[in-house]
Formats: C-alpha cells, structure tokens, sequence
C-alpha cells in the first residue's frame, strides 16, 4: 500500500458509498442502476468507487470522454461502460477494442461513427440521446431515430435523455420534466419497440418522479451522498462518501495588530493562536472561503483568517484544544457546517463543483470499518 502523505488527503468512506446504493437500488425500483463515475467519480476516485460498486452488483457505468473509458476498463473487465461526450474519428478503434458504448450525439455524429465502421468493417455499439429540453446535444425527432436505427455498423444499446430540472419542486419545473419524459417516450417508440433500452432518470428523477419509469436509472450526485438540490428534501437516507482533511503543521501566537495572509485581508484584534493547515486552492479548497470558510479540529470550530493560500491557510484556534499534528477536517460527512453542500451554498455555487475540484495532488484513501484499505497517490 501507498503511504499516505498526512498533508492534506481525502478520505473515502465504502461504508456509506454502500448504503448509499443500496438506498439508490430501493428508489429505483428494481430497474438496473448505471452509476455515472465521470470527471474521476466526480472526484472521489473512479478506481475506487467502481471497484467497491461492482461487488454491491452495479454492472454499468458511465464516462465523460474515451480516456476516462480506457481508465475504467483496466478496473473493470467486464463491465458495461457508456461513454456520454463526443468522441474524435481517430479514436474509434480504443472504442471498439475496449468494447465502450459511444453516445451518439445528433444524426451528423451517428453518420460518422456510422460510416467508420462500415469502413472498417466493425460494429460500434452506442446509446442515442434524445434532445428534450436540455438542448446541449441530442436528437430531436422520431424520424432522426428511425434514421439512425437504420444505419449499418452501428449497435444500438440504448436511448436515453438528460432532465434539466428534475431536482425541482417547482411546478413549471414539475411540468417541464414530464413534458421532456414524454418526448423522449414518442421520438424513442420505434426503438423501444425493438427492446432496446429507454432510460431517463437521473439522480433527480431517481428521488423525486419514481413514475417516469425507464428501463434502468442513472445514479450521479446521490451515489457520492450529495444532494441534487439543497432546497430540496431529500427522501432517502444517503451520507457523503469524501471527508476532506488535513494536517496541522505549525501553532503559532500573535499580537493584536498582526496582519494575517496575502493582501492582508485579516487583521487580529486580540492576542490569536493561529493554526496553518497545508491544504489550499491547488488542492481544491476554494479561495473563496477566505475570511469566511470554517474547519473543524477535535470537534472545535476554527474559523479562516485572511486568504486561502495555494498551499496552505491559518485558522484561528484562540482558546481551542490544538496541537500540531491534529486532524483539520476541510470537508465533513457529519457536521453540517462543513458539509460539501452546504459550503458549496456559502460560496453559491453547488456540492458537484467542490467535489470535482479536489485535485489531482490530494490522495485519497479507501475506508472501509474504520480502517484503510487503499491509498491511491495521483503524483
């Protein structure tokens, strides 16, 4: 096992990753659950996550790009892996070797990826995706599809769309996710007519339109305990997987008067105990919790002073039981405060976004009862 660099690392609890799908599992109603572990499962380790759902029995996986596919693969063998961008020509044959289901993104994409293979006479299998009110990428009409169902080399493993507010309670919003459903279900009948597999629900639908049906449902947000949306209840019982910590390396007390970090932002009006934590925005921890972002050390609240550095930032632990060497935690599965939602709220912005900058030079570190069981080093 990696040694663990106690700078600043990212803890990724398996425990709650597994009672987490197995909430998900109950929500969809016994429909196959794809999990979306793109953007390095949003940022929580794909190799890790994947690895621990595919013994909870998740067979299906989606990707952003190819490369992200080619990665997955060496974890998982045998698992179903759905790639959802756009893929360059040149990179056809990675697609077809790795046995990737390429999203095919709008007719003019289908025709090219159709045309490669009938040129290289290989199949290319692929998931249509259907333009319902999103309008990023997608079909738009029954006619398209039929089209595309037609096409030689090509073998259709799925139809599918993308709710743009299915988190919502809203009741326009309500409407237009059912409206989206129901173009999906008419430009995709011919399909589901020939058993391919129609599916829609995200992790928004998966909580709150259980009626939308589907033939499977793809968990994103919620796997990782995130919420869709903080306004909105959640109905089942998930808990974040990553807990973001760090290390404290140096105590140090000040005068009142003494200027704390770049552009001295801070100034302490009394006598402070400083503590420098080693984690800062080249580690994904937003510069935007200057002077207003909190960690907690031994279950005491210690507030940011001054700017978040690249590398490191000062907490103010005046009075608190602190020593070098402690455990800060940046990001928390049981404190509310430092939940990544509800940080991501202080900073208006959403729990994806803090989870997804967590960077490349942070480890992190598979726990499951209690104890490590990777350590996965990046640099």
């Amino acid at each position: 096992m990696d040694k663990l660099l106690r700078r600043v690392w990212a803890e990724i609890d398996l425990d709650s990753l597994d009672g987490n799908i197995a909430e998900i599992k109950k929500a969809a109603g016994g429909k196959p659950v794809m999990a979306v572990v793109k953007a390095d499962a949003y940022g929580h380790s794909a190799d890790i996550i994947a690895k621990e759902l595919w013994t909870q029995g998740i067979k299906s996986f989606a990707v952003s790009n190819v490369l992200e596919a080619i990665d997955l693969r060496k974890t998982l063998r045998d698992a179903q892996i759905v790639i959802f961008g756009y893929c360059d020509p040149e990179w056809q044959p990675e697609i077809a070797e790795g046995g990737f289901e390429q999203t095919a993104a709008g007719l003019a994409h289908a025709k090219m990826l159709s045309e490669y293979a009938d040129a290289h006479n290989m199949i290319i299998k692929v998931h249509i995706k259907v333009n319902t009110g999103m309008n990023r990428v997608g079909i738009d009409t029954a006619e398209e599809m039929h089209e595309i169902l037609s096409m030689p080399g090509l073998d259709v493993r799925g139809v599918y769309t993308h709710f743009a507010a299915a988190d919502s309670s809203d009741p326009s919003d309500i409407g237009y996710t059912k409206e989206q459903q129901a173009k999906l279900n008419s430009v995709a009948a011919e399909a589901r007519e020939k058993g391919i597999p129609v599916y829609s629900r995200n992790s928004g639908g998966i909580l709150y339109h259980p009626d939308l049906g589907g033939d499977m449902v793809r968990s994103g947000i919620i796997t990782y305990g995130c919420m869709p949306n903080t306004a909105l209840p959640v109905p089942i019982n998930i808990k974040p997987v990553m807990r973001l910590r760090a290390a404290v390396c140096q105590l140090k007390t000040v005068p009142a008067g003494t200027a704390v970090s770049y552009g001295r932002t801070y100034v302490t009006d009394r006598e402070t105990v400083l503590a420098v934590i080693p984690a800062g925005y080249a580690d994904g921890y937003s510069r935007g919790l200057s002077n207003k972002g909190v960690v907690y050390i031994n279950g005491q609240r210690a507030p940011i002073t001054g700017r978040v550095c690249m590398d490191q930032m000062m907490v103010d632990v005046t009075g608190l039981d602190v020593k070098v060497g402690d455990t800060a935690e940046l990001y928390s599965d049981t404190i509310d405060e430092i939940k990544a939602d509800n940080i991501a709220d202080s900073l208006g912005t959403i729990g994806y976004e803090l989870l997804c900058l967590v960077s490349k030079r942070v480890p992190r570190v598979s726990i499951k009862n209690g104890k490590i069981t990777e350590v996965i080093n990046y640099i």
